[in-house]
C-alpha cells in the first residue's frame, strides 16, 4: 500500500463512509462520513477504505506538493518498511 512522504493530504468527506488505517502497522483507524475534514502528516502511513459495498464515496482531495507522485512510497503494514516510489 502506498503512503506519502514529505507532504501533508487533506480530504473533505462529501458523500460517503470510509475506514482509515493509520500509524505504524496502520494499528489505529477511525471512521469519517460526510462532512468529516481528515487532515494526515506528512510520512504517516495510512490506506482508507470505503464502509460500502454499494455507495461510492465521494471526497475533495489536496496535497501540499504539485509532484505528489515523486513523493508516494509502497508501505509494509507488518514490517513498517518503506519500500519503492510509485512513480519509479
Amino acid at each position: 500500500m502506498p503512503t506519502c512522504t514529505g507532504f501533508e493530504v487533506m480530504l473533505y468527506i462529501l458523500e460517503g463512509r470510509v475506514r482509515h488505517e493509520f500509524g505504524d502497522g496502520l494499528k489505529r483507524s477511525v471512521e469519517n462520513a460526510a462532512g468529516d475534514f481528515i487532515y494526515i502528516e506528512p510520512g504517516v502511513p495510512h490506506e482508507v477504505f470505503n464502509l460500502s459495498d454499494t455507495e461510492p464515496v465521494v471526497a475533495v482531495v489536496a496535497r501540499s506538493d504539485a509532484d505528489e507522485w515523486a513523493h508516494i512510497v509502497t508501505y509494509d503494514r507488518n514490517t513498517g518498511r518503506l519500500g519503492d516510489r510509485l512513480d519509479a
